[in-house]
């Protein structure tokens, strides 16, 4: 679904949305309305009087991105350490994706408690290692044991609940070669991405860039990960999922900078690390509102699913609203900033020879 969302919008971005744009434009409609193109009076320029090294209008001309990179460098890496100790102390909640156990789901037409629902496990010679209740109402009971039960013991429980509750559980269970595996394919599908990744950006960009984009790709999945760890949210396979998901988000925004950097190379070649600077500063200062509004209209409908979304996805969904807030950052303050330091490097080396 992804997949087919993605290239839908493509289509619709590239074709459709500029041919109902051109559709406006040649029909004279809004001439006299050029704000509804998004450009103020002041701002309006005649062609005639300008030249092509002209800069361009933003609203964050004002806007100094890369002055400031050692501060949010010294940040980044503080909250790296940070994340890695919350991590060792804290680890991660596993759920039975990967730690391996059984999940049993007790539904009833009446509120539960959490005592109530230990009881009757209690009853059965059972014993979770946690309860978590769930439902509008509070009417589900989420029971997880460490261990798989036999059939046997999978079998009172439906017949227990069913009849006392009158619907029966749903018994989820996997064992630890399958935890295992699950763990491992989630680890290769982040290495995979990664690579092609960087297989592309080499190509279509150059590999500084493209190294530079996973640094922040990283520091976005890490941060998800320390987020879990602290806040001690189950960490299952849609949660591997989410973090591939503002992986692709993450890189289209870092692109989309790169991009206006590599336009803006084209046009000057830039000779001293200040010029280069100036450059990265400027394309930041141009995707800015980009940036924003995609972030905030993605957001938008996380927070609806968080709202209103079954509870089976609430851990997706905030994994999706950390990585999107963390995406920007990392596009703005740690891929951006790693490129030009390392291509101001290769520039000074380039000036001193």
């Amino acid at each position: 679904m992804l997949i087919l969302s993605i290239l839908t919008s493509f289509i619709t971005a590239v074709f459709l949305s500029r041919f109902l744009l051109s559709l406006l434009v040649e029909s004279r409609w809004l001439d006299r309305k050029k704000g509804w193109f998004g450009v103020k009076k002041k701002h309006i320029v005649d062609i005639q009087d300008t030249d092509e090294n002209t800069e361009p209008y933003t609203p964050f001309q004002k806007w100094d991105f890369t002055s400031k990179r050692k501060i949010f460098f010294i940040f980044s890496s503080a909250v790296t350490v940070a994340g890695i100790i919350i991590l060792l102390v804290f680890k991660l909640n596993l759920g039975i994706d990967f730690a391996s156990g059984a999940r049993i789901e007790v539904q009833s037409d009446h509120k539960l408690t959490t005592e109530q629902v230990e009881k009757d496990f209690a009853s059965l010679g059972m014993e979770p290692d946690t309860v978590v209740l769930s439902g509008e109402k509070s009417n589900i009971g989420v029971a997880r044991f460490v261990g798989v039960p036999d059939k046997e013991t999978i079998a009172k429980v439906k017949d227990y609940f069913k009849d006392k509750y009158g619907a029966e559980p749903n018994v989820s269970t996997v064992s630890p070669t399958v935890g295992k595996e699950l763990a491992r394919n989630a680890l290769y599908a982040v290495a995979i991405a990664s690579i092609g990744i960087i297989i592309y950006v080499s190509i279509r960009f150059e590999y500084k860039m493209a190294i530079a984009a996973i640094v922040s790709l990283l520091y976005d999945a890490f941060f998800i990960v320390t987020f879990f760890s602290i806040s001690r949210l189950e960490v299952d396979v849609t949660f591997i999922a989410a973090v591939l998901t503002i992986v692709g988000y993450s890189i289209n925004d870092t692109i989309v900078t790169f991009d206006r950097v590599r336009e803006h190379m084209k046009k000057r070649k830039p000779k001293t690390f200040a010029d280069l600077s100036h450059i990265v500063n400027l394309s930041l200062q141009q995707t800015f509102t980009r940036s924003v509004n995609t972030v905030l209209t993605v957001v938008i409908v996380v927070i609806t699913l968080l709202i209103f979304g079954a509870s089976s996805i609430t851990n997706f969904s905030i994994a999706l609203l950390v990585g999107l807030l963390t995406g920007v950052y990392s596009s703005l303050y740690i891929a951006a900033q790693i490129w030009l330091v390392w291509k101001g490097k290769e520039l000074k080396k380039g000036t001193e020879q």
